[in-house]
C-alpha cells in the first residue's frame, strides 16, 4: 500500500480503465434525469476535450515526459463525479479557454516579441468568456504574466488589444444587425453562484491531486490525492441521490 500511494502518479493500464468507467457510469443518471439531453452531450463533449487538452498541457509544458493516462483518468474521473456540473457547459468553456490560453503562452521565448502569442491567448479569452468578471479577469492575467515574463512591450500590448477590438467589433455587428444575438454575453445563461463554487472546488481539488503526485512523490501526495478523488466522489454522490 505504501509503495502504491509513493507511485500512484505511474501509469497504470488497468487502474485508467476503471477510472474512465466509473466516470461514464456517472454520466448516465444525468442523462436518464436531464430533459435537456443536447446541453448534456454539449457538456460531456467539452468535458472530453478538456481532458484531452490537460494531458497535451502537461506534455508541452514539462510537467510529464509523456502525454499521460493517470492525468486523463484522474482529470476525466473528478468532473464526471460532480452531476450538478453536468449541464454547467459554461465552466468548461472557460476551462478550455484557460488551457488553450496557457499552451499558447507556452511558445512564448525570448528571441523574438510575444506579439502573436499575446493575441491569440487574448482573442481566446475574449471567445470564451460567459461572463464579464471572467473576460476582465482573464486579460489582466494574461497582462501581468506578460509583465512577469518580461515580454510586455508596446508591440505586444497593442497585439492584445487588437484581440480585444476585433471582439467588440464584431460581436457588436452580429448583434446589432440581429445576426447572431444568442451568442451576446447577456444571453448566455448565467449560473449561479453555488455552481461557480463547486466549479471552482473542483478545479482546485484536481489541480492539487493531479500536480502533488508528480512533482513530490511522495506517500503524502498519495493520501491527498485519495482525498481529493474520494472527496469529489462522495460529494457527487451525495448531490445525486438528492
Amino acid at each position: 500500500m505504501r509503495y502504491f500511494l509513493k507511485n500512484i502518479a505511474q501509469d497504470s493500464m488497468p487502474r485508467t480503465i476503471i477510472m474512465i468507467v466509473l466516470g461514464i457510469a456517472m454520466w448516465i443518471p444525468t442523462f436518464l434525469r436531464e430533459e435537456n439531453i443536447p446541453l448534456v452531450v454539449v457538456t460531456l463533449l467539452l468535458t472530453i476535450i478538456n481532458t484531452l487538452l490537460t494531458i497535451q498541457y502537461f506534455y508541452r509544458g514539462g510537467i510529464t515526459n509523456l502525454p499521460s493516462t493517470f492525468v486523463a483518468a484522474t482529470v476525466w474521473l473528478g468532473w464526471s463525479a460532480m452531476p450538478i456540473l453536468h449541464t454547467c457547459w459554461q465552466v468548461h468553456m472557460v476551462i478550455m479557454g484557460v488551457l488553450l490560453a496557457c499552451m499558447v503562452m507556452l511558445k512564448m521565448d525570448y528571441q523574438h516579441e510575444a506579439t502573436e502569442e499575446a493575441f491569440l491567448a487574448t482573442l481566446i479569452c475574449c471567445v470564451v468568456a460567459v461572463i464579464p468578471s471572467i473576460f476582465y479577469t482573464g486579460i489582466m492575467m494574461i497582462w501581468g504574466y506578460l509583465l512577469i515574463k518580461r515580454q510586455i512591450t508596446w508591440r505586444v500590448w497593442a497585439a492584445s488589444l487588437m484581440a480585444i477590438a476585433i471582439r467588440v467589433v464584431l460581436m457588436a455587428v452580429l448583434h446589432y444587425m440581429g445576426w447572431w444575438e444568442t451568442i451576446w454575453m447577456e444571453n448566455i445563461p448565467a449560473l449561479t453562484w453555488q455552481e461557480w463554487a463547486i466549479s471552482v472546488g473542483t478545479f482546485t481539488a484536481l489541480l492539487i491531486g493531479t500536480l502533488l503526485p508528480i512533482r513530490r512523490p511522495s506517500l503524502a501526495s498519495g493520501i491527498i490525492y485519495l482525498v481529493c478523488m474520494i472527496g469529489l466522489m462522495v460529494v457527487g454522490g451525495t448531490w445525486m441521490m438528492k
